[in-house]
């Protein structure tokens, strides 16, 4: 579970060759309804992009995965390239531009992927309330026999500033390997971030646990989520030795009064996808929604509902699914969504083909992109 991007990956691939302009995901209303709530591409040709913040100013935050380097090996009887193609980058002004080309502040971060750069695996988080404090959540392993790269970064929460390099504030691997906190064995892959003022919090996807790290790199156990049982879970064996699913969180952010939104991939079952809301003091679990497949974000506007990336939902293509305040649910075809996070205007920004490389797969709009989306884009039921 530790190379989640990159074992989903294969699977994804054929999900970046979809064409699916903002136009043709927009829900079967009017003609001047569908043409005015259609998702917008806020950014475009972006590099594998996956976890969304928002500053406290309002400058949308994007974690690019990059596309892997020049520097090859064999690992696994797969061809595995690596460099420093991962970055951070950001937009100003989210809310009111289109099809802009993101700005890149942070540079020089390990990235790993296949020949061709697309489901690349490397900075899949970056959380930041301020340029001048951006953290940001790595997992790439550099092959043996290549030199020359910030071997440093594998495994670790860094954290950077707008135009500076990063630098290690605490090591994640090396924390699962001294403490294993769900018994299932030492594997890591941190998969998200979210700073939270005091600590900041890391999703260990692999380790099905969510992490605090103080000021000083300190690191603590947060929250151990719970496996999940019921439909085909029930039948899958687990390393405890039980028949259930591990929760594989994947998604961190702020929920509509400060507490913390965790998504959890549910091991890809469908339907086993979970989204919890935990006690962002204590890590106790206060809310949890079921029901979805593979999701790899999630966040709460400030009305309350709640907007779901489903990696390979609504039939493989993937999917973004809104869970109303009344309960009731909605989905909007998204392709190979990741990343979600919500404005205080009301707008919701979801990274999309986010294992297609800037360039695409030679398609128009296969390229890694942000669409810009709001509760009125998903029908009404």
């Amino acid at each position: 579970m530790r190379r989640l991007v990159c074992a989903t990956a294969t699977a994804g691939l054929a999900v970046t060759t979809l064409v699916m302009s903002p136009a043709a995901a927009a829900p079967a209303t009017g003609p001047s309804d569908a043409a005015r709530w259609a998702p917008v591409p806020v950014a475009r040709h972006l590099d594998n992009p996956r976890q969304l913040d928002m500053t406290s100013d309002g400058v949308l935050v994007i974690a690019e995965s990059g596309t892997g380097g020049d520097d090859c090996a064999e690992v696994d009887g797969e061809t595995v390239c690596v460099g420093t193609t991962g970055a951070v980058s950001i937009v100003r002004h989210p809310a009111k531009v289109q099809g802009v080309t993101a700005q890149r502040v942070v540079t020089g971060l390990l990235s790993e992927a296949g020949p061709d750069g697309a489901g690349a695996t490397g900075n899949d988080a970056a959380s930041a309330r301020t340029l001048g404090r951006i953290y940001i959540a790595k997992d790439v392993d550099v092959p043996d026999g290549v030199t020359g790269l910030p071997e440093e970064q594998e495994g670790k929460l860094l954290r950077a500033a707008a135009g500076r390099p990063a630098s290690v504030v605490a090591d994640i691997r090396a924390f699962e390997e001294a403490n294993d906190p769900d018994g299932q064995g030492v594997e890591s892959n941190p998969y998200a971030v979210l700073d939270v003022g005091d600590k900041v919090l890391v999703a260990d996807a692999a380790a099905n646990a969510v992490l605090a790290v103080d000021r000083r790199g300190r690191i603590s156990v947060f929250a151990v989520l719970p496996t999940i049982t019921g439909g085909a879970c029930d039948t899958r064996p687990n390393q405890d030795g039980s028949f259930s699913c591990d929760p594989v969180p994947t998604a961190l952010s702020f929920s509509r009064d400060g507490d913390v939104i965790v998504g959890g991939l549910g091991s890809l079952v469908p339907g086993a996808g979970r989204v919890w809301e935990l006690d962002r003091r204590t890590g106790a679990v206060q809310q949890t929604w079921t029901g979805f497949t593979g999701v790899t974000g999630a966040a709460q506007d400030r009305a309350g509902n709640l907007y779901v990336s489903e990696l390979f939902g609504g039939g493989g293509s993937g999917q973004v699914v809104t869970v109303r305040t009344n309960g009731t649910r909605a989905t909007l075809p998204a392709p190979a969504p990741a990343g979600v996070v919500t404005d205080l205007l009301g707008n919701v920004y979801v990274a999309v083909n986010s294992m297609s490389t800037g360039t695409g797969t030679g398609e128009p709009g296969t390229d890694g992109q942000v669409w810009r989306m709001t509760e009125r884009s998903f029908p009404v039921s």
